[in-house]
């Protein structure tokens, strides 16, 4: 899910993109592996997902697979290829700077604790045990002896100190805010004349070598906090925080570096050569087509059963639907929406959230299937140095969430009136559960604290308000003769996505909106996102841990000079006393305050962002896998990881 977290909102923060199935980031290191994302960075995909656009010739052909009949199983053996698809081009292996551009990852990389199948709470990875003082601050980690990393070095502690410094210091860093930002902050110290502007916080304040992170030995790692953080096993689970041999590039003070950046990260001379430590090693890299990894012998784990995977970029969902029903791919992670039929699924067995059963085609071609809710959030970004607040406005009550849920997603997805997905919602009464009170906030306004939410959802709950859009423009000052034009921008080849701005595109027109819609790649959108050169793109998150903070942290209005809302920036269009009010109840009740008290400043924040429509939330969809029945894989669970060690073919 990676999507998605997918997973960001500023220059140093990281924003995700996603959680489509494939498209949907998960907010440390998108994963186009087809393990979840992100999107996960996709951002990643969740649910029916991808393309309606024009299929290749390449599909075309798949007018002779039509009356093919379920494949044959079979018994499955050791050896051989899987064979995966990544959606987008596949531009870096560095784990702190991927967003939406790695494939692969959970094969390739190692962090010290890891979502063994998705599940969670996290378990020990290149840890063996930790502890953690009485105050909650400082973590003790004790590691594994005898890991070697692909090119035969040997893993310590002093590997951990180096690849957290890069993670929180290096201007690669997509992902500082987890690890420097406002929630799991490793203690630091900062320097405001280090970046502009020098009025604002930064995370590009961090003074280098300051973070309080030691190698005690060979096998001890220790790590001092800032403030206690309950999450903290699971940030550190995530891919962002994943290990690489001590001094691999010099791009933080204290290391020159055995290779240039682009040779061990990307394809520059005869690189990359990149190192990591999972179970497969990169062999080669064709950039932007496809990444070959084989398995490695040295793993300290349990071998691979297979001799390797090949990722293949294939940016089109109606290809990628195409290969996979031709099987030259084994698994598809997410279907076009327009070419998913809910009829055609049968659920054999359900474990919690978690479905499998098989999936039959119109033509008859049985696959098996899994799907089960991510942790995820699909919504509209705006820039609020671009777009004022009426527009937003006017956006919001024309959308109909569960319109679009029903019908773009066809079911496969739940309406999203939060930002916060339904199970890790905050609770505030016993017997009362997280989707509960999700559903009934919306509706009703139920546990509201600010005016903006007593009512519940204040811009029409499961209905279109033209009148109402209409009404907030021209009190703005808009007009049939003065209208407003704006441009969407969607993931290239995410159909849902482009349905939604579509449907959007003809109701704005009668609330005096002009939108035209233009499409991109979704590292190009993060890059976009990041410069702040669009106006309204639609992205999708997925949660690197189950908290509300997760997703939060980023509307609450610090160093909005940096964040892809630009919320509170000066020039934005934004009310300084909103903004203040979210400042005072993420300070006042989150920071330092107990579970009862976080939970207010969430549900604060999610209603500060109802006024405000920064985030302008519409589904939370469902992650679905398809593999052929020659393919002995698993369905992940809900953190929607999954590492390739078991799988078997047989064929």
């Amino acid at each position: 899910m990676g999507i998605h977290r997918y997973y960001q909102r500023n220059y140093g923060k990281r924003e995700v993109v996603p959680m489509m199935p494939n498209d949907t980031t998960r907010r440390g290191f998108l994963t186009a592996a087809g393990v979840g994302a992100a999107t996960a960075l996709t951002g990643c995909q969740s649910g029916p997902s991808e393309d309606n656009a024009t299929a290749t010739d390449e599909s075309s052909t798949n007018q002779d697979s039509n009356n093919d009949t379920t494949d044959s199983g079979g018994t499955p053996t050791t050896g051989g290829t899987l064979q995966m698809m990544a959606t987008g081009s596949i531009q870096t292996l560095d784990p702190i700077n991927a967003k939406g551009s790695g494939a692969g990852y959970d094969q390739y990389g190692r962090s010290l604790m890891e979502f063994e199948n998705g599940t969670y709470p996290p378990k020990p990875a290149l840890a063996t045990d930790y502890s953690m003082s009485d105050d909650g601050l400082t973590y003790t980690f004790q590691l594994r002896e005898g890991v070697t990393f692909h090119d035969g070095s040997e893993f310590t502690a002093d590997d951990i100190v180096y690849s957290y410094r890069r993670l929180a210091g290096s201007e690669n860093s997509r992902n500082r805010d987890d690890i420097i930002g406002t929630t799991m902050t490793i203690a630091h110290e900062k320097d405001p004349s280090r970046s502009e502007p020098t009025d604002e916080e930064t995370l590009a304040d961090y003074v280098p070598g300051s973070l309080e992170v030691e190698a005690v030995d060979d096998y001890t790692f220790e790590m001092t906090l800032a403030a206690p953080f309950q999450y903290t096993l699971f940030q550190i689970a995530g891919g962002a925080f994943s290990i690489l041999p001590e001094g691999s590039v010099g791009d933080i003070e204290g290391y020159d570096g055995e290779y240039a950046y682009n040779e061990f990260f990307s394809t520059q001379g005869d690189g990359p050569a990149y190192a990591g430590l999972g179970p497969f090693q990169v062999d080669s890299w064709t950039k932007g087509s496809e990444i070959q990894l084989t398995a490695f012998d040295e793993y300290y784990g349990s071998q691979p059963e297979l001799d390797g995977i090949t990722y293949t970029v294939v940016g089109s969902g109606n290809t990628r639907l195409s290969r996979f029903r031709q099987q030259n791919a084994d698994v598809l992670e997410g279907m076009p929406t327009a070419s998913f039929n809910p009829d055609g699924v049968s659920i054999s067995e359900t474990d919690g959230n978690r479905s499998v059963g098989t999936y039959t085609f119109d033509d008859g071609m049985t696959v098996n299937y899994g799907e089960i809710p991510s942790l995820s959030t699909e919504y509209l970004v705006f820039n609020t140095l671009e777009v004022p607040i009426a527009v937003r406005k006017a956006f919001a009550y024309a959308m109909n969430q569960d319109e679009i849920a029903r019908d773009i997603y066809k079911g496969n997805a739940k309406a999203g009136y939060h930002i916060t997905p339904p199970a890790p919602y905050p609770t505030f009464e016993d017997g009362v559960s997280s989707a509960e009170t999700y559903d009934q906030h919306a509706e009703s306004g139920y546990q509201s604290n600010t005016e903006y939410g007593e009512d519940g959802y204040p811009y029409g709950y499961g209905t279109t308000d033209l009148q109402s859009a209409q009404e907030v423009m021209e009190a703005a000052g808009y007009s049939d003769s003065n209208r407003y034009s704006i441009t969407g921008t969607t993931i290239a080849g995410n159909s849902a996505y482009e349905s939604v701005f579509t449907v959007l595109q003809s109701k704005l027109r009668s609330a005096y909106i002009d939108m035209s819609i233009e499409q991109a790649e979704f590292g190009t959108i993060i890059s976009r996102a990041i410069s702040g050169d669009m106006e309204v793109f639609g992205l999708g998150d997925g949660m690197e841990y189950p908290g509300p903070q997760n997703f939060l942290r980023f509307l609450y209005g610090e160093s909005p000079g940096g964040q892809f809302t630009r919320w509170g920036a000066e020039g934005s269009y934004h009310e300084e006393s909103l903004r203040q009010q979210a400042l005072d109840t993420w300070e006042s009740n989150y920071v330092g305050g107990d579970q009862a008290s976080r939970n207010e400043a969430f549900q604060t924040i999610e209603e500060i962002n109802w006024a405000s429509v920064q985030e302008l939330p519409f589904a939370h969809t469902t992650s679905q896998r398809f593999w052929h029945q020659n393919v002995d894989i698993t369905m992940y669970d809900v953190m929607e990881n999954q590492t390739f060690t078991d799988v078997m073919l047989s064929r």
